[in-house]
């Protein structure tokens, strides 16, 4: 056992050394996306792996914003498009949930192609407290490529002191109830 003390050491230092000092547990915020398309029979959900629909080319993101761990909350949310300066996509309208009537478009200084919305409350009484999210908000817009469903993009969301920039991901599946069923139902079955 005495010979082994050396080497248990050894391990425990360099696996000490490994670990980060400052990981964080949860993320400060999370952005997810519900992605829409227009086609004949109106705005119809789409998942990134889908193949490109037929139809026309306008689409919607539908937001939902967290706030894990900024105490005095969320003030703003801005969503970025077209984040490499490739022209995939132009502006055509935004939508804020309740309180978070304050739209703000920031156009493509020429020659980028890259924009961004941008949402703020009506009042200071709005806002993603901690612990809380809020869905609601939606950015419709036309895509200009024809082989490529639109995916993440950059977000940022601001306190009146800090803010947290990331990427957005897609929403889980939208669930479909299904009937209750009772256990005799199911083994009737068998």
């Amino acid at each position: 056992m005495t010979k082994m003390l050396p080497f248990l050491l050894t391990v425990l230092l360099v696996g000490f050394l490994l670990v980060p000092l400052s990981a964080d547990a949860l993320p400060e915020t999370d952005v997810q996306y519900k992605l829409y398309h227009q086609g004949d029979s109106g705005w119809v959900r789409h998942n990134p792996g889908d193949p490109f629909p037929s139809g026309g080319n306008v689409w919607k993101y539908e937001y939902s914003a967290a706030n894990y761990q900024f105490a005095y909350g969320v003030e703003q949310f801005i969503i970025f498009f077209n984040s490499n300066n490739v022209l995939r996509s132009t502006y055509s309208s935004a939508q804020a949930p309740t309180g978070w009537a304050a739209i703000t478009y920031f156009q493509p200084i020429a020659p980028n192609n890259n924009w961004k919305v941008r949402f703020r409350p009506s009042s200071s009484s709005y806002y993603i407290a901690l612990g809380s999210s809020l869905a609601g908000y939606v950015v419709q817009f036309t895509w200009a490529v024809s082989d490529t469903v639109p995916g993440s993009q950059n977000y940022d969301l601001k306190t009146s002191s800090t803010s947290d920039a990331d990427v957005t991901h897609e929403a889980p599946p939208d669930m479909t109830s299904v009937e209750a069923t009772t256990w005799g139902r199911i083994k009737a079955l068998f």
